[in-house]
């Protein structure tokens, strides 16, 4: 913002500058005047200057048979619309799975061995369930799929190792990825 400040300093300055030379000439106080480049030059500066210190910015500049034609949008509105899809994008991916679910996710990602417990509940079946269908990880035996879990670990409270049943996919890697950054 700093920078905006002094570019709309200076605009004003060369712009009462600009205005006190156009006023001075029917004065008789200029005895020597510009020459037509010069005060296109000055001009062309002076606008350069005044866009600097505004809001907006150049899309896109064309030069042609039809003449010169610049395409303006305004950075700070452009700047809120995409600070507000940023952060609608950071709680969809901070809620898009459980803080359980994530804990699996990370674990299955970092550990060779993941040590979870059957829970009479179902609750762990279910978490890895929500998280095959979104396709952050797969069965490793795609016969019996998640069901050899329950089949082979049944008892509750029974401890085994995750990553002999399943393992994260790469859009579960990317899926954390993704949400470290944020």
């Amino acid at each position: 913002m700093e920078t905006r400040r002094i570019g709309t300093i200076l605009a004003v300055l060369l712009t009462i500058l600009y205005l006190a030379y156009i006023v001075a000439i029917p004065l008789g106080l200029v005895t020597h005047r510009l020459e037509v480049h010069e005060v296109a030059l000055a001009a062309a500066l002076l606008a350069g200057v005044w866009f600097a210190a505004s809001p907006y910015f150049i899309t896109d500049v064309s030069i042609g048979a039809e003449g010169f034609s610049a395409r303006l949008e305004r950075a700070e509105a452009k700047q809120r619309v995409l600070e507000g899809e940023l952060r609608a994008l950071q709680v969809t991916l901070g809620g898009l799975v459980t803080k359980h679910e994530w804990n699996h996710l990370r674990r299955l990602s970092e550990e060779k061995s993941v040590l979870v417990r059957h829970r009479e509940d179902g609750k762990l079946q279910q978490e890895l369930e929500r998280l095959d269908a979104l396709g952050f990880l797969e069965p490793l035996d795609s016969q019996r799929g998640l069901n050899a879990i329950r089949e082979d670990h049944g008892r509750p409270g029974e401890e085994f190792d995750l990553t002999r049943y399943v393992k994260i996919t790469d859009a579960g890697l990317e899926y954390l990825g993704l949400r470290e950054k944020l």
